[in-house]
């Protein structure tokens, strides 16, 4: 019985190592497609994205903005979209002199979605309809946030409130006397605009069919209420984010809101409607873009590390680990031997979390993964050396964890702090190892030790 045991989780083990360097295929149409998931690999291993921005020649006429400040603003900004997207293995360099910014990110299925957004215009502007004259720009807002209400019937209104500053506040304040801002103001100033126009080609129609004393009476009179209506009747402003045009609903102190699309019931509206509201808060709040860029330059740059010599780099490392395993099998044979295949099935397992938990692996992340196995070998070394004194399964794994994790909580520590660093060959690092010392310390109490403790029983 403790034999078949033995046998079922040594094929176990067989079959996550098959899975791990080999893969699961599956016939897809006419060809066959791995369904175990791929590394994510980073710049410096698999190559990736250089997208250029210049600033257009139609904007390098105006000297004034193009200094270095706001170059670094626009930097800054292009960081925070990065970040709100999830954008992970980037950097961002910029060229002081001409303003011109480089951005090298990974390649994924991601990349061209990034790559939109880092010209996509999120400006906000207020001018009166018609003409050119500014009532409210991008400087004057705070923040963005949006939000939707749903009417007795069921309907949907997507909006997106823009918090102004004091500036943008006072603003308003201001041109509400002489504009007309809210939408339901606007309806009601282009029905009269509308309806006096018709009532204008009447009365043409009439002084035609008319006495010309009559027509010409009819026309003071129009011209004379025209003027009237003009004197009382406030300007249009129109609102455009991303050179778009958007009604304004309601205006709070200094909250704006702003209607994405129509009220609806249906879901392919509300779907619609609430991606472009997500999308335009994420631009607002990601900070202004006083320059205008444009992509100049959008190409793929494969890395200075091939293929080959990271698989003969590879290959070397499994040498290395199978000479190990073969002399910790002769120098502790059987316990040896089952501990060796153990750390194949460790090795195996690692890959296959570090694929499913999504960690981007850098440089410095291959360099973990060495560090993990080397740590585990160790650990197991330690068991097996402490089994042959001992003779007690159990004692010896309780003794080689006190010992060895005790000494690692400062790396645990370590490893935790780079997760978050923001860096991402840091990032890389650190959640291999925190990865790695979970499976470390959940692995070996269980497969390593039910290994030796079957062959212990015998």
């Amino acid at each position: 019985m403790k034999k078949v045991k033995i046998i079922t989780i040594i094929l176990a083990i067989v079959l996550i190592t098959l899975v791990a360097f080999l893969g699961v295929f599956v016939q897809t149409q006419n060809r066959m497609e791995n369904k175990v998931k791929e590394y994510a690999l980073g710049r410096e291993i698999e190559g990736g994205r250089v997208i250029e921005l210049t600033i257009p020649e139609s904007d390098t006429t105006d000297t004034n903005s193009l200094t270095v400040e706001n170059y670094e603003i626009v930097k800054k900004t292009l960081e925070n979209r990065l970040n709100s997207l999830g954008a992970q293995d980037y950097v961002i360099r910029l060229n002081k002199e001409d303003g011109t910014i480089r951005v090298e990110m990974s390649e994924d299925e991601n990349t061209d979605t990034l790559a939109y957004y880092l010209d996509a215009s999120g400006k906000v502007e207020m001018k009166e309809k018609d003409a050119e004259t500014e009532l409210l720009n991008d400087s004057m807002v705070k923040k963005a946030k949006y939000g939707y209400t749903v009417s007795s019937d069921g309907a949907y209104q997507i909006y997106l409130e823009l918090q102004l500053n004091n500036e943008g506040q006072a603003k308003i304040q201001e041109i509400s006397n002489d504009y007309a801002i809210l939408s339901n103001e606007i309806d009601e100033i282009e029905a009269a605009q509308s309806e006096e126009e018709s009532t204008d080609q009447n009365g043409e129609t009439t002084a035609e069919t008319e006495s010309t004393e009559n027509a010409e009476e009819n026309t003071d009179n129009t011209v004379e209420q025209t003027e009237n209506t003009e004197e009382t009747q406030k300007k249009i402003a129109v609102l455009t984010i991303g050179d778009t045009e958007y009604d304004i609903s309601k205006i709070e102190k200094n909250i704006l809101t702003v209607n994405i699309g129509s009220s609806s019931s249906s879901e392919t509206s509300i779907n619609n409607n609430t991606a472009i509201a997500v999308e335009l808060e994420m631009l607002i709040n990601a900070g202004k873009m006083p320059i205008d860029y444009e992509i100049s330059a959008n190409r793929y740059v494969y890395s200075d590390i091939t293929e080959n010599q990271l698989l003969y780099f590879m290959l070397g490392v499994l040498v290395v680990i199978l000479v190990i395993l073969i002399i910790i099998s002769i120098k502790y044979k059987i316990s040896g031997l089952l501990s060796s295949i153990s750390c194949i099935g460790f090795i195996s397992l690692l890959l296959l979390l570090l694929r499913y938990t999504n960690v981007l692996l850098t440089i410095e992340g291959i360099g973990a993964i060495i560090f993990i196995i080397a740590l585990n070998l160790k650990m197991n070394q330690s068991i097996l050396s402490k089994v042959k004194i001992l003779n007690i399964v159990d004692e010896a794994i309780s003794n080689t964890y006190k010992e060895i994790f005790l000494k690692l909580i400062p790396l645990m520590l370590i490893a935790l702090v780079f997760c978050f660093s923001g860096w991402i060959n840091l990032s890389s690092f650190g959640m291999v190892v925190f990865w790695g010392l979970i499976l470390i310390a959940v692995y070996n109490i269980t497969i390593t030790k039910a290994l030796l403790k079957l062959k212990e029983n015998k």
